[in-house]
């Protein structure tokens, strides 16, 4: 519509767009049609692929940062004297936390093979230590971590049975300290040593008060890898083809088997403990999406309510392989369509919006809050002839959506 205002003797022309009336409606599940593409037919195994898991770097607004929440327990004899304490323990913890939150974000590429091609992604997982959860303990028969010889006790839970906190919800990590015997000893390895037992690591070093925090960044790293349920990577059967089999050198010599170029996998043993590979990320990030598993129990649920910053945007073809739980709403537009393999928890409250010119499939998918709450399920809109469209495969099961939702069109 155009619109002609006189003012002062002047012609000013305004433009006015008639605005598109758009109507809404929620499908029941048994209303929704059947996809009836060619490949609707074969039932997805993406769930079980470790390569879904593996951060889409082309839409990497749909997944989202894992957070591991810790407890951080100093171990000291009962003079207080042989770990850090007090405030400057606190401030310890939290440096030692944001180092290795640091090398996760700062993520290396592998160097083994010598010349690959591995790309390089970012894990999208972090630490969280708040004050209240570092916890300093006075216990001479329980303070040592030993890791070598007939005393040895790094596999022990005594430890941890008596002064976890949260076991079921939170990794508690125990900082410990190498026995001044075992140090004494020209036989004993008093290097920085560590131990993944179950929701729990111990690890072990030689009290410094000037130590810096990074120096033992990688170890823990590295640890809560083993909880995350990576293994050792230069095993052969570690179940990653991108971290070959090699020698496990801590630095290449001048001759011998570690002679040029060296590991810096985060789960070798080695001096530069910078690099996680897309298997390794994937491996991780699929046990943290299976509900019930130790790894996803370890973690802060953000993905319970909703926060309107994370809304997921589809403009394009997106498929969703892996599980995944998103923090936003979902808005398919126009020309996007957006396709779910596997299990989606939305936020509360949440929805999943079908512009018109948008399409879902459901291809045996779980779509749920996984918190027990309920959102607002999937919306279609209408503008004139063209509307979201929605088609469904398979098992599909929608849960947790508000009974007064239900709304055919």
């Amino acid at each position: 519509m155009w619109r002609i205002k006189y003012l002062s003797g002047l012609y000013i022309l305004f433009l006015f767009q008639c605005p598109f009336q758009v109507s809404e409606f929620t499908p029941m599940l048994e209303n929704i049609p059947e996809w009836n593409l060619d490949q609707a037919k074969k039932k997805s195994n993406s769930c079980n692929d470790i390569s879904a898991y593996i951060p889409d770097t082309l839409n990497a607004h749909v997944d989202n940062i894992k957070y591991i929440r810790l407890n951080m327990h100093f171990m000291n004899t009962s003079d207080w004297k042989s770990n850090y304490y007090g405030e400057s323990g606190k401030d310890y913890a939290k440096q030692l936390i944001y180092q290795a939150n640091r090398k996760l974000v700062y993520n290396k590429k592998m160097n083994l093979p010598e010349g690959n091609a591995t790309p390089v992604y970012d894990p999208l997982y972090q630490y969280v230590l708040k004050d209240e959860d570092i916890y300093f303990h006075a216990d001479d028969a329980l303070c040592f971590y030993v890791n070598e010889g007939k005393n040895r006790n790094n596999y022990k839970r005594t430890v941890i049975d008596k002064y976890k906190v949260d076991n079921d919800s939170m990794l508690n990590v125990f900082y410990m300290v190498h026995h001044p015997d075992s140090i004494k000893s020209r036989t004993y390895s008093a290097s920085a040593a560590g131990i993944a037992l179950g929701k729990s690591i111990k690890l072990g070093t030689i009290y410094k008060p000037d130590d810096k925090p990074w120096l033992h960044s990688p170890l823990l790293n590295h640890e809560v890898g083993h909880v995350m349920g990576l293994s050792h990577a230069w095993n052969k059967n570690d179940g990653c083809e991108d971290t070959p089999p090699h020698p496990n050198c801590w630095a290449p010599t001048p001759t011998g088997k570690c002679k040029g170029v060296t590991s810096n996998n985060m789960m070798d043993y080695n001096s530069n403990q910078h690099a996680i590979t897309p298997c390794q990320i994937g491996k991780m990030r699929k046990n943290m999406s299976k509900i019930g598993s130790k790894q996803r129990d370890l973690l802060e649920q953000r993905w319970c309510t909703l926060n309107p910053n994370k809304n997921v945007i589809i403009s394009s073809n997106v498929h969703f392989q892996g599980a995944k739980d998103l923090e936003g709403n979902v808005i398919i537009q126009d020309g996007g369509q957006l396709k779910i393999s596997c299990r989606l928890s939305m936020p509360a409250g949440s929805s999943i919006t079908v512009e018109p010119g948008g399409m879902l499939i459901l291809d045996n998918a779980r779509l749920h809050n996984d918190c027990g709450m309920d959102w607002n399920g999937i919306v279609l809109q209408k503008s004139g002839k063209i509307q979201g469209e929605v088609y469904k495969n398979g098992d599909v099961k929608l849960e947790n959506i508000k009974e007064a939702l239900w709304i055919t069109p």
